[in-house]
Formats: structure tokens, C-alpha cells, sequence
């Protein structure tokens, strides 16, 4: 662990990093998420018994680069422990998430569009030197890569130490390591790994992170040189902070991690919308004069405005929403013309409302949730779309609890992989839908020290009917028997499956 801690985090920079902003709108997803899941339940069944609320404890001399990073966050954000280095495991979660940008270069990996399968490219010589002096110094200074890794192959990359392998291995030695510390520790640094993790899954809620529009992330935000970000994202946390960001709108569930990211999802037949009329009847009922209009654009099917059936987060966000600089290309009006658009989706009207688009303040392009995509307006001929700060809002306000979903669906993920354990003359140890692979037997004596008392080679199970996987006596003085599977699930996936005795109702008073 403190490897690992100190490789991640030695390099670490104060810069503010282009992403969801770390300790606000970050943090409050990781920590929707971890309250929508059964993380809590999950503590308590390992002996912390307090749950989400439970105080773990990482030693500062076990992890100083890790302590010194966390000094670069706001106390006032719930998410920096005390001077013994000890928090909230739902405050860990927090912090890994405001932690995943550090060093600023991390921050590269969290990008992937759908289309191309890329990540973060730096922007071209041309679009880098179109900015301000101040904003080319700053970018001189944040020393931006020429690529990232991107996003879904970031957490399971070797060179990540708070890949999907870290997590794994943090949580299981939270499960058998021997004493009440060793096992807090183990705990929060399984939870900081995940919540790394869920920011990277969530930056792809962020349009301009899925649609290789890398140019709309170096906007200069106006807190000073260094200020460089996007300003989709800077809304999000001036609108909702960290307390503010809103529960998950539902729980995703996919069979495998990647899925997560990316996946094309199966298409839902929807009816197609009706045509906006270009024209606007006058209050007085009389026909209203023909105004010009772009030609139709061919049937179009509304596509859902919420996830399809095994849609990846970046596969959704993508097709559903433009950023500022993949809008729909300006365009000179005549009966042969149609603006461009960047991407197939989303896709426009068969008809442009060019009537209201003619007056001073244009009109609204909105989804069939009636979300704002895009402002346009008509001016000498001229239709041409953009993207204001009031309308960026209405994205952020749809998106987050979106976004809060497959968090909360990917923490639910790790944390699958259930055991049972049945305790009686004997121990058997029950598991479905598992490879073969290793399991763990430990005894928790009166004291809570924890002792492992069995390791067993598995075979496969099939099935949802739970195949015992391992029998064993009963250990002497065990208060408690808990137990720990490394392998793969029946999807082949890495899994680390756990489960502890039932504990026995107290004896009544006498």
C-alpha cells in the first residue's frame, strides 16, 4: 500500500485539474453513490460496525505522500482526516475521488470517446496558440501530455496504483488481515482506490470528454492563470457543490467493468417527434407569412434520453448531447442547405422553428425531456448554434443524477461476490456463479484478532444455486468466521467475493 501511495502521489501538483471539479461536484458523486449502494451493509458484515460512519484510520508515517496530498484539499470539505490520520470511510471515498486528478497529469486518462475508442490527444499547435497570453503561459505550466490512456483502460491499467487490482487487494486484506488497525487501514485505502475509480467513470458524463472536443477543457475559468478547465463542469459545482449534487435517478447494472464506460447498448424503438413548424400562427388567427426554413432532414427517431439497455456511460453522454465545439456547423439558409452536424446524434428536428429563430434572443433546440441542447438564431441569413450558460445548466441538472447512476451501479460491481458461511460442528463455505480460484477461511477470536485458517483451491460454480466450495472443523476459541474468494466470476471477471457467520442472537439476561 505505501508503494503504491507514494508513486501515485509524489508528484503532486496544486493545479487545478480540468474534470468534474474534484472536492465539490466529484466527491458529492462518489459520495451519492456510496450511500445509494451496499457499501454500508457491506462494512458492517466485515466488523466495522458503524458502517459508512465508520472511523478508519490510516496512520500519517504509513503514508506520507498520501497526507500530504490530502493537505492540498479544503478542510471545509469533508474530506481530509485528522492529525492521526483518521476519517469517515464515507470521507475516504470522498477523497479518493479528489484525489484522482493528483498529479494533473492523471487527469489525461479520463477521456474516451465512443466513436474513435481515444482518449485525452493534446490539442493542435493552432488551437493552443488561438488563446491568450495568459492561458498559453498556464498551459506551459500545467505542462499538458501529448496523450492519456484512456479512461476504460486507465483503471485497469498496471502504471494506475489505484487501478481495479489495487482496490481488490486493499478490500481483501480488509477482510483477513489479523488486527482491528491493520484491517481500518486496509479499508480506507481499498475505498480511496475506489473512489479514484468512480471519478474516472464519472468525468465521461462531461460532452466535451466523450466527444473529442478536447478544446472546450483550456477555457480560462477567471480564478487566475492556472484556472484552466471547462466551463460545463465549473457550472456544475457553482449550481451544486459537493452537498447539493443529487442522488443517482436509478441503479445500472452491467455484467462486465468496461461495460460501464463503453458499451453500444441495444437501440429502443421510439416514435419520431413531431415536425417543429417554421411558422407561427398571429394572435389574431390570421395565416402567418411564410418564413424561409432549412428542408427537412429525413425521419428522425427520437433517441431515449435516458441510458439503453447495456449503454456505456460515454456511448449515452455522447449521443445525447453536444458540447460547445461539436455543435451543428453554421449554416447560409437556402432550399439545398442543412446545417452539418459533428456526430449523427443528437440528431435535429425535421424542421427548424426559423420564425422564432429570427428574433433578437433566437430560440431553444430542446430534447423530448425538454432539456436544452442548443441555442440558434437566424441573423443575415445565417443559422448558427451555441451553447449558453443557462442552457449548460439544464444539461448538468439532467446529466448528474445520470452520471450518479453508474457510479453507483460500478461501486455495487466491486463490491459484488457473496459467500455464505454456515457454522456448526463444522464450517461450509457457499458460493454461486464463481471460477475456480482461492478462498480464505479466517477465525476472529474474542479479542478481534483475525487468523487464517484455511486456504482452499476452488473449483468453478455454475448455477444460481449455491455450491459449497469449501468444509472445514469448527476453530477452537472463534468468535467469528469470515471468508474471502479471489478468482473470477462466471463472466470472467476479477472478483473478490466475501461473507462472515451469522452472528448468534444474545442470550437473554438473567
Amino acid at each position: 500500500m505505501k508503494k503504491a501511495l507514494a508513486a501515485f502521489l509524489v508528484m503532486a501538483l496544486a493545479t487545478p485539474a480540468a474534470a468534474w471539479e474534484p472536492q465539490t461536484t466529484q466527491a458529492g458523486l462518489a459520495e451519492q453513490a456510496a450511500l445509494a449502494s451496499r457499501l454500508h451493509d457491506r462494512l458492517v458484515e466485515l466488523g466495522f460496525s458503524g458502517g459508512l460512519f465508520e472511523a478508519l484510520t490510516i496512520p500519517p508515517a504509513d503514508a506520507p505522500a498520501l497526507m500530504q496530498a490530502l493537505k492540498l484539499l479544503s478542510p471545509t470539505h469533508g474530506t481530509v482526516p485528522d492529525a492521526r490520520g483518521r476519517q469517515s470511510a464515507l470521507s475516504w471515498i470522498a477523497a479518493g475521488a479528489a484525489l484522482a486528478d493528483i498529479p494533473a497529469t492523471s487527469g489525461a486518462n479520463h477521456f474516451y470517446d465512443p466513436s474513435t475508442g481515444a482518449g485525452w490527444t493534446k490539442p493542435d499547435r493552432d488551437l493552443v496558440e488561438s488563446v491568450s497570453d495568459k492561458v498559453r503561459q498556464a498551459i506551459g505550466r500545467a505542462a499538458l501530455p501529448d496523450r492519456g490512456v484512456p479512461a476504460p483502460d486507465w483503471v485497469v491499467a498496471k502504471d494506475n496504483p489505484f487501478n481495479v487490482e489495487a482496490f481488490y487487494a486493499q478490500y481483501a486484506k480488509a477482510v483477513t488481515a489479523g488486527t482491528p488497525g491493520e484491517r481500518s487501514r486496509h479499508m480506507a485505502a481499498a475505498l480511496v482506490a475506489a473512489g479514484a475509480i468512480l471519478h474516472t467513470l464519472g468525468d465521461l458524463g462531461a460532452p466535451a470528454r466523450v466527444r473529442g472536443d478536447l478544446a472546450a477543457q483550456l477555457d480560462p475559468l477567471g480564478g487566475g492563470p492556472d484556472d484552466l478547465g471547462s466551463r460545463f463542469e465549473r457550472i456544475a459545482a457553482l449550481a451544486y457543490g459537493r452537498l447539493g449534487v443529487p442522488a443517482p435517478a436509478r441503479v445500472i447494472t452491467r455484467t462486465k467493468l468496461r461495460e460501464y464506460f463503453t458499451a453500444p447498448g441495444t437501440a429502443v424503438a421510439a416514435p419520431a417527434p413531431a415536425p417543429i413548424s417554421p411558422t407561427a400562427a398571429p394572435a389574431d388567427g390570421k395565416a402567418a407569412p411564410k418564413a424561409p426554413s432549412l428542408p427537412a432532414l429525413g425521419p428522425v427517431v427520437a433517441p431515449p434520453v435516458e441510458p439503453m439497455p447495456g449503454e456505456g456511460l460515454a456511448n449515452f453522454i455522447a449521443r445525447s448531447y453536444f458540447s460547445p465545439n461539436t455543435l451543428p456547423a453554421p449554416t447560409r439558409m437556402s432550399d439545398d442547405a442543412a446545417p452539418v452536424l459533428a456526430r449523427p446524434a443528437p440528431s435535429l428536428p425535421t424542421r427548424l422553428n426559423l420564425m422564432s429563430a429570427t428574433r433578437d434572443a433566437g430560440t431553444t433546440l430542446r430534447n423530448s425531456s425538454s432539456t436544452c441542447l442548443a441555442r440558434y438564431g437566424v441573423e443575415s441569413n445565417l443559422i448558427t448554434f451555441t451553447l449558453d450558460d443557462d442552457c449548460m445548466l439544464e444539461q448538468v441538472t439532467a446529466i448528474l443524477p445520470e452520471v450518479a447512476a453508474y457510479e453507483t451501479g460500478l461501486l455495487q460491481f466491486l463490491l459484488r461476490g457473496d459467500l455464505t458461511v454456515d457454522v456448526d460442528s463444522s464450517v461450509t463455505i457457499s458460493g454461486t456463479n464463481l471460477a475456480a480460484g482461492t478462498l480464505t477461511i479466517v477465525a476472529e477470536d474474542l479479542s478481534g484478532v483475525r487468523t487464517i485458517v484455511a486456504n482452499v483451491n476452488t473449483t468453478a460454480t455454475t448455477g444460481e444455486a449455491p455450491v459449497a466450495l469449501a468444509k472445514i472443523g469448527k476453530p477452537a476459541n472463534a468468535e467469528r468466521i469470515y471468508a474471502m474468494y479471489r478468482g473470477t466470476d462466471a463472466a470472467g471477471e476479477p472478483i473478490v467475493a466475501v461473507g462472515a457467520q451469522t452472528r448468534p442472537a444474545a442470550a437473554p439476561e438473567k
